[in-house]
């Protein structure tokens, strides 16, 4: 049975210091974490930049779809000065996966225009942007732009805030074959705003895709394989019980760092709330802070 989980509010001073000396990298969840998708939160960003004065190299794993360098920007403005080697998207994956497998063909990706933009910077040839049009006076065009694309041999769906219903149809009709790879990144079902109400994530889309083609995606976000494999081998994760994964769901955020062997950090800022980090055993988080911020504190007052 795991240990009861710490609250960090209540350690001791050599339990703190026993913290602290547990690990040496620090990877981090970004969204209801460090910020909501609509707001920032005070001292979060500042708490990590502590812990890399402390020596901690710290990294940050997202789903978010605004890309490396937005993600970099948004760090730099809090006073975090991140390289774009310390932020892992999730086109960073795909990219790293395709090139391993030796993919070849034309990918029709669901995905942002930072997402779209990597893939494309990186040589993987993409299905056209406009493609499938839609003919409003014209049903029969309509139909004709929904059918399977030879030339397509994986589909890639992320987040893209203007995906549509010929979009979903496209996606359904190259999935069709068998040989077309089809590969998921970012399935949250719910995104939490600043003021505590919800709005809908990829994840309800991403579904419609996986029951219609009746096809089983090969996932790339958390808390994928792929993820875990692509995080090993590029920053050459040796020891990863001397790992902190600081994170605000359980399904994503704590699932996956108990794939990675990785101790647990759990915040309560995000979509998930502490009574929620303890119904699981394998997930249940080996520290707990309601707010990444009252850690800054507490590393104040050391």
């Amino acid at each position: 049975m795991p240990k009861a989980t710490k609250d960090l509010r209540t350690a001791s001073k050599d339990e703190l210091l026993t913290f602290l000396d547990s690990f040496d990298v620090i990877f981090s969840d970004c969204d209801g974490v460090l910020w909501h998708v609509d707001a920032p939160m005070e001292n979060t960003v500042e708490t990590l930049s502590k812990l890399q004065s402390l020596k901690k190299k710290v990294f940050f794993v997202t789903n978010n779809p605004s890309g490396t360098k937005n993600i970099c920007e948004k760090l730099r403005l809090k006073g975090f000065e991140a390289c774009e080697e310390q932020v892992i998207t999730l086109s960073k994956v795909v990219i790293w996966y395709l090139k391993k497998i030796n993919f070849q063909g034309q990918a029709y990706a669901i995905g942002s225009n930072a997402f779209r933009s990597d893939l494309l910077k990186a040589g993987i040839e993409l299905l056209d942007e406009n493609v499938p049009r839609v003919y409003p006076n014209d049903v029969l065009a309509t139909l004709d732009e929904l059918s399977d694309r030879k030339s397509v041999k994986a589909v890639i769906a992320d987040f893209n805030a203007n995906c549509n219903w010929a979009h979903l149809n496209l996606a359904i009709a190259c999935l069709r074959r068998a040989d077309v790879l089809y590969i998921t990144g970012a399935v949250d079902k719910l995104i939490l705003c600043q003021n505590g109400t919800t709005i809908l994530g990829p994840g309800p889309l991403t579904d419609i895709i996986t029951k219609n083609s009746g096809r089983k995606p090969i996932a790339i976000g958390k808390p994928s394989e792929i993820l875990r494999n692509y995080i090993f081998e590029f920053y050459d994760i040796t020891k990863p019980q001397r790992c902190l994964f600081i994170g605000d769901s359980i399904n994503q955020d704590m699932k996956f760092a108990a794939m990675c062997d990785f101790q647990k950090l759990f915040v309560s800022s995000g979509i998930d709330s502490f009574a929620d980090s303890q119904n699981l055993i394998q997930e249940r988080p080996e520290y707990y802070i309601p707010n990444l911020a009252h850690l800054l504190s507490i590393l104040n007052n050391l």
